[in-house]
């Protein structure tokens, strides 16, 4: 906080807007004294009221201007095709893609004083908002400059805005609730991944046919204000707050946190239930400013009924009244700590259990059991037995309740205090996600010791967040302390399987399978028999791609099957997380030379992940290359080579060029190129990402073994033998080491040594090794296999180039394509 009653400010700012400029001056000499950060304050404020340049003065007094006509125009991938509206952050366009995929987006075309600025971190914080995943939030699909020109993709959402929906609809009380509690928990889910809206308004959420509602524009704000230079107060108030729906820290300059968002919500339901906005009496922003920093909102009953309807203040009294005001506290520190914790009581209500926001009377307590009960209760039969459940269930309820209260609240004000740290007001510029996971994870110490169950709670989301960057050693810091502090602590059984599964991926992920196998194991044994699908699902899915990893195929196929059947048997819908068995059996299938069968596999996954994931997800990606891979196993190298470059941008732009994600899609377009014997090429980008891959994964694991393999074979064809032959010689001394089931992967490298021998022309050292490894890839993987069709057409080169031609014909009768 400053050193001056910021209250005091706007009481004056208000007295000396009508004052003349020599009336105003003597005014503020004489209110202010010697307290020159009040005086500084007032003077801004009046500043950002009078100032005749945009963009403040048009927030502030809005005017017609003009808007250019930019349909036609192309950004990255996406030509405008129609005006759409225009925003406090610039215009925005209904646009389509132009490279061949059928998709419409919303572009967001930012001004240009902001693109002119913080370009590289306007990029940065943009590939972070790319990864939120919540069917209630419009995805962030693609983002740019261009000719110093900032615009964002966002998945097009035909509706209308959730005020006009609900009353167009007439909509009853508990189905507006219901869609509050929705967008509650997308951004809840959002905080999760440390990005603050703090633009929550109708306007920003839009219900589709169906009735499901869609928060547009989420953290993009955050984002441009952060790509700015320009910090003043007069900017602030003219820019980054709307009336009626601001939180009074916005409105007053403080940090913006996650009870940001939540005052959001509040105001949103607010409008949503009662019909009214926040101080519907304020003109203008400096009519809400005033109002929101020296003003208690009105009960919302209380708005209904000086609005005459009745009926409506008589639904809102009591809990909804109690949930809207915790949420619109003018402190943030007395709202709820979080949107999940506001979601939760909203919940409550309309399971009609007690609610958090205000301690329950008997009588209301009484009330809610006969309504959940209303048969039971009337039996007098049993209705002494029914006094005694209730209060045996109440007392538990309630404990749970307050457990469950207390955990999302010390969550909320965690991610409070770790967003306060990054922002630029506390001293701090260029605070990347991976320093305040770091930092995080230092703080989280001091909060064990006193209670251990909130801090592993924090402990495993910090270890899911380093997951998602590709942060693998540091996930599984954070995530070995967690699960020591749930054991030690007797924590939730379902939390300690979550948290074991999250080890296991962050095992596999950084290559890890073997010491994989124990956690997921253990997180499968601990589910089994519980109901608990979503947990389940991860036990069966990262225990699959472990023993698939390691070479166990049989135990995988089960394992790939059984989580098919366990979403099956379900009946919750869990996205476009179905097809990632499908997925599973479909690379099972490849490896296994059963191509027919891995195509039908990979077409049902995609069509699955296709429909479900917004485009650029990174598990849609996962398919697609998937996809592409299938592609050029099919022979149609030239047709996937463009697939390819185009999910190698779209990784590099989501998450980044020095992600394993991204190097593996760089290898997998070097594969395809090798395939059309363009080597050079195909060595030019194989040789980054096996070094990528090394440095990110380490040198033993599968996918860096891979890319050193195609960048060996690559390079010895295209004429550089010795540096082929060394990479390949060292994947072959690494693979020698794994289990005995992945002994075919050695054979393979056998092969291209073999090959590349050949290219050299020292056939007396290749024809012993290819021999081997052929007979060995016949009895492991078949003779349709593409490895085994490999060695058999090194075999035939060998012996033409060595003169045998007879021994060359029978090794070409071999090749099932006469390639």
């Amino acid at each position: 906080m400053n050193g001056f009653d910021r209250g005091r400010a706007f009481q004056l700012f208000e007295q000396a807007l009508g004052l003349g400029d020599s009336t105003r001056t003597l005014f503020l000499r004489d209110q202010c004294g010697d307290d020159v950060s009040l005086r500084r304050e007032v003077e801004a404020l009046l500043l950002a009221a009078t100032a005749d340049g945009a963009p403040t003065s048009v927030l502030l007094n809005p005017t017609e201007r003009s808007i250019e006509n930019l349909v036609g125009e192309q950004f990255g991938h996406f030509r405008l095709v129609e005006f759409i509206g225009e925003g406090g952050m610039g215009v925005v366009y209904r646009a389509e893609r132009i490279d061949g995929i059928l998709q419409t987006v919303a572009i967001k075309l930012i001004g240009n004083e902001l693109a002119r600025t913080g370009q590289e971190r306007f990029k940065r914080e943009t590939q972070l908002l790319a990864r939120l995943e919540h069917p209630a939030i419009a995805r962030l699909i693609d983002a740019g400059v261009e000719q110093g020109r900032a615009w964002i993709a966002l998945e097009f959402v035909p509706g209308r805005p959730i005020d006009t929906y609900c009353d167009d609809e007439m909509m009853p009380m508990r189905s507006r609730v219901r869609l509050l509690a929705e967008l509650a928990g997308a951004v809840a889910a959002a905080h999760r991944m440390l990005v603050v809206h703090r633009d929550i308004k109708p306007a920003n959420v839009l219900v589709n046919a169906e009735g499901s509602p869609k928060l547009i524009d989420f953290g993009i704000a955050a984002a441009l204000e952060d790509a700015t230079t320009a910090h003043t107060q007069t900017a602030d108030i003219g820019r980054l707050f709307t009336p009626h729906y601001a939180a009074p820290e916005q409105v007053s300059g403080e940090p913006i946190t996650v009870a940001t968002d939540v005052f959001g919500l509040g105001a949103l339901g607010y409008r949503l239930l009662t019909g009214q906005t926040l101080y519907p009496e304020a003109r203008g922003a400096i009519g809400y400013l005033l109002a929101i920093t020296q003003r208690e909102v009105d009960a919302p009953s209380r708005a209904a009924q000086n609005a005459a309807d009745p009926h409506t203040a008589k639904q809102l009294r009591g809990d909804l009244d109690a949930i809207l005001r915790k949420a619109l506290e003018r402190d943030p520190v007395r709202r709820y700590s979080s949107a999940a914790e506001m979601q939760a009581d909203l919940r409550r209500y309309l399971d009609d259990v007690p609610v958090v926001a205000r301690p329950p009377s008997v009588a209301v307590r009484a009330g809610k059991f006969v309504r959940r009960n209303f048969v039971a209760v009337s039996l007098a039969t049993v209705f002494s037995v029914g006094l005694m459940a209730a209060g045996i269930a109440y007392v538990l309820q309630a404990r749970n309740a307050a457990e469950a209260r207390e955990m999302a609240a010390r969550r909320g004000e965690f991610l409070e205090e770790l967003l306060k740290s990054a922002n630029p007001r506390g001293g701090k510029h260029e605070v990347t996600v991976a320093k305040l996971l770091d930092e995080s994870a230092n703080k989280i110490g001091g909060l064990v010791e006193k209670e251990p169950l909130v801090g592993a709670s924090l402990l495993g989301l910090v270890a899911e967040s380093n997951m998602g960057l590709g942060r693998y050693p540091e996930g599984l810091a954070s995530s070995t302390r967690e699960i020591e502090i749930l054991r030690a602590n007797r924590g939730n059984a379902l939390d300690l399987a979550e948290a074991l599964s999250i080890r296991g991926e962050l095992l596999i992920a950084g290559g890890h399978d073997l010491d994989a196998q124990a956690p997921l194991r253990e997180a499968l044994a601990l589910v089994e028999h519980r109901g608990a699908t979503k947990q389940l699902a991860a036990a069966l899915e990262g225990l699959a791609k472990a023993e698939q990893n390691l070479g166990h195929e049989a135990q995988a196929e089960l394992l790939y099957k059984r989580e098919i059947e366990v979403y099956r048997n379900s009946g919750e819908d869990f996205g476009g997380k179905v097809g990632f068995p499908l997925s599973g059996l479909a690379t099972l299938r490849y490896d296994q030379g059963r191509y027919a069968e891995s195509a039908a596999y990979m077409e049902k996954a995609l069509k699955i992940e296709r429909s479900k994931f917004p485009a650029d997800h990174p598990d849609l990606l996962d398919a697609e290359y998937n996809y592409a891979v299938t592609l050029e196993q099919s022979h149609q190298a030239p047709q996937a080579e463009p697939v390819f470059r185009q999910l190698l941008a779209s990784y590099r732009r989501i998450l980044g060029r020095d992600h394993s994600e991204t190097y593996s899609a760089q290898q997998g377009l070097a594969h395809d190129l090798l395939s059309q014997k363009r080597y050079q090429e195909a060595a030019d980008e194989a040789l980054p990402a096996a070094q990528g891959l090394s440095r990110t994964l380490g040198d033993d694991d599968s996918w860096t073994l891979t890319a050193w393999g195609v960048y060996g074979i690559s390079a010895c064809l295209a004429g550089h033998g010795d540096a082929g032959l060394e990479a390949l010689r060292r994947v072959a001394v690494i693979r020698a080491k794994q289990p005995i089931e992945n002994h075919w992967r050695t054979m393979v490298t056998d092969v291209q040594i073999g090959t590349c021998l050949i290219a050299s022309r020292r056939f007396a050292e290749a024809e012993p090794l290819l021999l081997g490894a052929v007979a060995a890839l016949e009895r492991e993987r078949g003779v349709h296999n593409d490895h085994t069709q490999a060695g058999y057409r090194a075999l035939r080169d060998l012996y033409a180039n060595s003169g045998r031609q007879l021994e060359s014909d029978v090794w070409q009768k071999k090749i099932l394509d006469g390639g």
